[in-house]
């Protein structure tokens, strides 16, 4: 053979092999799935439940532990069930001397209070003592006199608390005030969750704690996450929404409730008479931290339908049950905006 044709030959031969390998790379064999990691502990009088996606088992295995670390230390500032939390020692000295706190603290009180503001007064973490009376923080259900009602509404108003930003300190104007943050602590513990796996990399997950939840990213293969809502009859037929990078929250009367005589009696109180809210069985309100949408859901729910709707709606997707107007009735309707999305 010359060796014109063999550089010929050559030639072909190095196009068959360029060719061979390109169709190689364009046919790689498929990349292994990202891992997946789930864990749930009883945390703030729920069940947490946090879930990651990625590609290393034993880094998310860590995100999820610190991620769970943030619940605990929140549960250590703001739980009104642990006579050591932060929260526990402000109530205690607060209506004698303004009191220095914590930043976390004090940014979640600020936060209940500008929502107190916009929703006059429908979300008020000075309920406290309404909701011992009514035998509510410990499940020791009571069902209280008007003469009771009336001696305790007078230390349920969120103007009783006065906040100094510049030295970072909470004061009660009056004896008796006392704060609950069940209302908005919780989500502001997913906040924190959710803003520790961002930090060390996670950008796929979920943090669940019970009504309250936070998004990022979204599953393998998905395009959203699909979040169950809770069916206020408890017949199994839950609401699916689909939901990318934000929080949803629900506020609902079927979780910690009492009944005398047929009659529901529900902890979502009406800081303005002292009275369980009627009418409404929950109430679901998306945001864009977990914080706010916790918040909103109580707010929005104490506020009526037709007043949120009209201020918030335009804001927050939200979504409310209704109860039937009529006991004997079993017809139950869903007024929500057009921005909050269902699937079948």
């Amino acid at each position: 053979m010359s060796l014109t044709a063999s550089g010929a030959c050559w030639r072909r031969l190095s196009w068959w092999c360029g060719l061979g390998c390109w169709l190689l790379a364009g046919c790689q064999a498929p990349q292994p799935s990202p891992e997946l990691v789930r864990r749930s502990e009883p945390l703030l009088g729920t069940f947490v439940t946090i879930t990651v996606y990625g590609e290393n088992r034993d880094g998310l295995n860590a995100a999820v532990s610190a991620a769970f670390e943030e619940f605990r230390r929140i549960d250590s500032l703001m739980s009104i069930h642990r006579p050591d939390s932060e929260l526990s020692r402000l109530n205690a000295r607060a209506a004698g001397e303004p009191v220095v706190v914590s930043p976390d603290l004090f940014r979640v009180i600020a936060k209940a209070r500008e929502i107190a503001d916009r929703t006059e007064g429908s979300f008020d973490i000075t309920i406290r003592p309404l909701a011992d009376l009514w035998g509510f923080i410990w499940k020791e259900y009571r069902l209280p006199a008007d003469e009771q009602l009336k001696a305790v509404l007078p230390r349920v108003n969120f103007r009783l608390v006065q906040l100094d930003a510049e030295k970072c300190t909470v004061h009660f104007l009056g004896p008796g005030v006392s704060l609950d943050l069940g209302g908005i602590a919780k989500g502001y513990a997913v906040d924190c969750a959710m803003e520790k796996l961002l930090s060390i990399g996670v950008t796929n997950a979920m943090v669940k704690a019970g009504g309250d939840l936070r998004v990022i990213g979204v599953p393998p293969g998905k395009t959203h996450w699909i979040v169950q809502l809770e069916d206020p009859r408890k017949e199994g037929r839950r609401t699916k929404v689909p939901l990318r990078d934000a929080a949803l929250s629900t506020s609902g009367d079927y979780e910690n409730y009492f009944e005398i005589d047929g009659v529901r009696y529900s902890h979502i109180l009406n800081p303005r008479n002292g009275r369980p809210v009627e009418g409404i069985a929950a109430c679901t309100v998306i945001a864009p931290t977990c914080m706010e949408s916790d918040a909103m859901a109580t707010a929005c729910f104490v506020y009526g339908v037709e007043k949120s709707l009209e201020k918030f709606g335009a804001r927050f997707p939200m979504r409310f049950t209704l109860t039937p107007t009529n006991p004997s009735s079993e017809l139950w309707s869903v007024r929500q905006t057009t921005t909050f999305r269902t699937e079948p």
